[in-house]
């Protein structure tokens, strides 16, 4: 049976939300295989001397749940999710440290686990409820995500495909990359991967009797961070990449050596919107242009993708993997 990680990125929260996640990650009807917690917090603490937690911890090793406590990089929950996402197994089941599932929600999301199906999500409902005084149905399209509600914002009453996902979910693990552009806000992360599954051609799901509340907590998480500036620049890289959705882009960061191999690979991509630093080798757009578009270019970076699958090929197959 495939195996499923739970993966809690938590930041300000230690005595607040973050118990109550944990008590319901441990009860639900499905056991996770692992849980990790990665802590993002600022001054992180040893938990395993308070109380509650110790109890936790015990109840997980008596429940037979492995579970891994891990210091995080500061760089934001798009770097924690990547890493969770890289971890090895057949589905991550991300929850928000503010987030609290009823019990049966992994065994529910899990039952819609195809083999073309990307990411499932429930209800995420945050008392009290916004009121639809158009009896709105919203649609889960991305190009109307700044015109609807949010379709998890209210009870699912049947299941639909969707474009994009919201807070928590249960998505395949392995097949597509967190967008690491981003501020440390990470604002539009989850959006950002979940149409990314979609475009791939996987489907996403909303599904009814999967409940998660939401206890929205104004400290602690992104909202640690009060720079609205990053929010702004996130939401500009978001719009971005969506309006580019269509096209292949391609970052060509290195030297005139790697410009050529790449000229070899060029041929079968389809639809490259190309942005390169010697355009006599590869037309292009510049790369200043890139960064303005898209924030941080590491994403596009062939060497940084290299190390991250132990590549021991070529790095025209390097390109190959990273653009076909």
């Amino acid at each position: 049976m495939d195996k499923v990680l739970c993966s809690v990125a938590t930041r300000g929260r230690y005595q607040t939300t973050l118990p109550l996640t944990l008590n319901a990650i441990i009860n639900q009807t499905k056991k996770v295989d692992k849980l990790v917690i990665f802590d993002d917090n600022d001054e992180p603490q040893d938990m395993r001397n308070e109380l509650v937690y110790s109890y936790f911890f015990q109840m997980l090793t008596i429940k037979g749940i492995a579970w891994e406590w891990v210091y995080a990089g500061k760089q934001g929950q798009h770097y924690i999710h990547q890493m969770a996402n890289g971890m090895g197994f057949d589905w991550v089941w991300r929850v928000d440290d503010d987030a609290i599932p009823e019990p049966n929600v992994l065994q529910t999301l899990f039952n819609y686990t195809h083999k073309n199906v990307g990411a499932i999500g429930g209800a995420i409902l945050t008392p009290p409820f916004p009121v639809n005084s158009n009896n709105e149905k919203p649609t889960g399209k991305i190009e109307l995500i700044n015109r609807e509600p949010n379709i998890q914002w209210s009870f699912i009453e049947k299941v639909k495909e969707v474009e994009h996902l919201h807070c928590s979910f249960l998505y395949r693990a392995g097949v597509h990359d967190y967008h690491l552009g981003l501020s440390r806000v990470a604002h539009r992360e989850e959006t950002l991967f979940t149409y990314g599954l979609f475009k791939k051609g996987y489907k996403i799901l909303v599904v009814p009797n999967a409940n998660t509340w939401h206890f929205k907590n104004p400290n602690g998480g992104i909202r640690s961070e009060s720079n609205e500036i990053l929010y702004g620049q996130d939401e500009t890289v978001f719009n971005n990449l969506v309006n580019y959705s269509d096209k292949t882009i391609v970052i060509l960061t290195g030297g005139m050596g790697d410009h050529i191999v790449f000229t070899h690979v060029l041929p079968d991509i389809k639809n490259a919107e190309i942005f390169t630093c010697y355009p006599d080798i590869v037309q292009g757009k510049s790369i200043a242009e890139a960064h303005l578009l898209f924030g941080s270019i590491d994403p596009w970076n062939v060497y940084i993708k290299m190390h991250q699958w132990k590549w021991k090929g070529s790095l025209e197959d390097a390109y190959r993997k990273m653009y076909l």
